[in-house]
């Protein structure tokens, strides 16, 4: 087996090297088949929205673009600025509902509720039970009475105990950007260990890469359940794709729609 890769300290994990590094490729290897399900959450709950890791604004500018009100938090400063600077490609009357703020989301507090709270695929990156408390004690600070929180969740990265994948490559700026990785599992510390390789590969032929890493917390159905209830939430909806597929123990993803419950302190 092969080792884990080399980490850091935990309090890295909070602005992880991949997304320091590596912040003017990440759009390249995002899927972007949830923005119609944020998209069709926003029509139901309204706006203002506050996306917690927002990353490169890839949710949170679709959502601007769509009319709602939107601020987006997240811990780098690379990611920020990528999202910024797309959104200062916006037409103007887009750009006025959106604004990118860098904050720490295991500690936040921004003076303001929202009727709806999205944090799409990075609540993983709490890698403690204390910092997804944490996290989700700031979504309760930031949600109103009757608000809604649309949390994404991965029950299936623990499945594996270690693995290996390459991406597609792509075009961007005259660069020919390929991705490959591997990740290895602790299960004893419910931790994914991944590594990520990017060969860049220049319009005149010359090549060089970025090797970051990064860990995510393996969270099972049971555990994310415990989380929750201890954090005053209740599930409104439950579903294991995009499509609004019903979720189902065993699946990949797990998409909650959730409600403060009424016993929540």
């Amino acid at each position: 087996m092969r080792s884990k890769p080399s980490v850091k300290t935990m309090s890295e994990f909070k602005s992880t090297k991949s997304y320091r590094d590596a912040a003017e490729y990440y759009d390249l290897f995002i899927a972007n088949d949830d923005i119609p399900f944020y998209l069709s959450m926003a029509e139901k709950y309204g706006s203002p929205i506050l996306e917690l890791a927002c990353g490169t604004g890839r949710v949170a500018l679709k959502l601007a673009e769509a009319g709602y009100e939107v601020v987006g938090v997240d811990a780098t400063r690379q990611m920020l600025k990528v999202a910024r600077a797309k959104a200062s490609n916006l037409p103007g009357n887009v750009r006025s509902p959106v604004s990118f703020l860098r904050g720490d989301v295991t500690d936040l507090d921004l003076q303001q509720e929202f009727p709806l709270v999205i944090i799409p695929s990075s609540f993983r990156f709490c890698l403690t039970t204390e910092q997804q408390l944490a996290c989700l004690s700031s979504v309760r600070r930031h949600l109103t009475e009757d608000g809604v929180f649309i949390l994404d969740l991965y029950p299936g990265d623990g499945q594996q105990e270690e693995g290996e994948w390459s991406e597609e490559a792509h075009t961007t700026s005259g660069r020919h950007v390929k991705r490959s990785g591997r990740f290895v599992a602790d299960f004893s510390k419910q931790i994914q260990y991944r590594t990520f390789i990017l060969e860049i590969t220049e319009s005149d032929g010359e090549t060089w890469t970025i090797e970051t890493e990064n860990a995510v917390a393996l969270i099972d159905d049971k555990e994310a359940d415990r989380l929750l209830q201890l954090s005053g939430f209740e599930v409104l909806e439950e579903y294991g794709d995009w499509d609004f597929k019903p979720y189902s123990p065993g699946m990949t993803r797990r998409i909650l729609v959730l409600r403060l419950t009424s016993r929540a302190g």
